[in-house]
């Protein structure tokens, strides 16, 4: 290490959770490196860490505290100067992180994540007094603030907006990240051209619901506006969009999407069930007819379209009878992806206390199940494709011996991973 670099601040961030997650840190690095730090990988090599949390479900409010466990124990032992923890389960828990990790110097809300600069600072100067922030949910849409990417050269996100309006009963989101907010068309046209000049190739749109993008702006603004503007955008090859709502699909993006020269024929669309008791219980605001006649209607003017969908099993009132027309439905219904979650409860959601509750063996059985029927269901489909030629993104270098490559088709998302402990 140079002289330079030991009189430099060190930081060191640790991100969980979704791609959103990552946008944020990738803003509040860039503006921690802007105001003079330098970042390390291991944060025992740091003079702050940052850990970024998501607090979706509790099985990600467990992981993120095992993480930030991880990290006071660099703290205890005076490896680390500061902690300070952002994101989903700063803005979930607040002071009760202070109470429960003595070590945590630090809190800081969605809302709040411009202030990360201003805390490490804080802590680096000896302050002892703890800070709590969480007054405004939200997240990082400010195209003007500067930004360190953290995914590879040829990938970024691209968020195109905060929140979310809807108010599924299992979800804890609007709690955590607020209302619907849009960034504005000229923004993301301007920020999307400056990540293809970077290098970009495969730009990844993301939100909380990215087909309700515009409907806060003026002008009448949908998501077929944005596709078309950034379809214009040179130098990049794939837009993928991710996170849309079933319920706000029209026929014009349907063409839009179907027209784009760069727009993927991929569909990430979470449906979380298909019988209609558990869509109506679930606030979907989408009946079982109206599920199975948008993805008929997606499939017809989108060719070769590929799908992505969730599934919620074990909802509370989910019988075997539900649970056998979802089954039924993903053998009907070819979708290429299908993640499924086991239901958990969410004490801030309406779903919380709905009864009858499904017992837990029972709900991981029937995920259990899922996933083995659509992996079959796959298999075979793959094989039947045996043959045919693909465009495909270059991602790397396949093993150590470099005779190889790892490649995706337009139907296969990037898989980067959050940085973890």
């Amino acid at each position: 290490m140079t002289s330079a670099e030991a009189a430099t601040p060190a930081i060191a961030f640790v991100t969980l959770g979704c791609p959103k997650n990552t946008v944020d840190s990738e803003h509040m690095l860039g503006a921690l490196v802007r105001d003079g730090f330098r970042t390390v990988a291991d944060p025992s090599d740091a003079d702050v860490a940052v850990i970024n949390t998501c607090a979706f479900l509790q099985s990600a409010v467990r992981e993120s505290k095992a993480a930030i466990g991880r990290l006071c124990e660099l703290r205890r032992n005076r490896r680390l100067r500061g902690l300070i923890v952002t994101g989903c389960l700063a803005q979930r828990a607040g002071e009760t992180l202070l109470e429960e990790f003595r070590e945590v110097d630090a809190v800081l809300g969605t809302g709040q994540w411009r202030e990360v600069v201003g805390a490490a600072r804080h802590l680096l100067a000896g302050a002892r007094d703890r800070i709590v922030r969480r007054e405004d949910p939200g997240g990082a849409l400010d195209a003007a603030s500067p930004r360190a990417l953290s995914t590879p050269r040829h990938i970024a996100y691209l968020k195109i907006s905060e929140g979310c309006d809807h108010r599924c009963t299992f979800c804890i989101i609007p709690h955590l990240r607020g209302d619907q907010r849009s960034k504005p068309l000229d923004q993301l046209v301007r920020e999307a051209s400056e990540l293809a000049a970077l290098g970009v190739r495969e730009l990844n749109l993301i939100g909380q619901d990215t087909t309700a993008w515009g409907t806060d702006l003026a002008g009448g603004l949908e998501l077929a506006d944005l596709l078309q503007a950034l379809d214009q955008v040179e130098g990049l090859a794939w837009i993928r969009v991710q996170y849309t709502y079933p319920r706000l699909w029209s026929d014009r993006l349907i063409e839009t999407w179907a027209r784009a020269r760069r727009v993927v024929p991929y569909v990430d669309m979470p449906l979380q069930h298909i019988a209609q008791d558990q869509l109506r219980a679930m606030a979907r605001a989408m009946t079982e007819r109206d599920t199975r006649a948008l993805v008929a209607r997606i499939r017809a003017g989108i060719p070769s379209v590929a799908f992505r969908t969730n599934f919620i099993v074990g909802f509370p009132g989910e019988t075997a009878e539900h649970f056998q027309t979802l089954l039924r439905y993903i053998e009907e219904e070819p979708f290429e992806n299908v993640v499924a979650f086991t239901y958990e409860r969410e004490p801030e959601t309406p779903s919380f206390a709905m009864t009858p509750r499904v017992p837990l063996n029972v709900r991981r059985s029937r995920r259990a199940a899922l996933l083995a029927r659509q992996q079959v269901l796959s298999r075979e489909r793959l094989a039947r494709r045996i043959g045919e030629q693909l465009t495909v993104m270059i991602d790397g270098p396949a093993g150590r011996g470099g005779n190889g490559a790892l490649a995706r088709a337009a139907g296969v998302g990037a898989r980067h991973r959050s940085s973890r402990l």
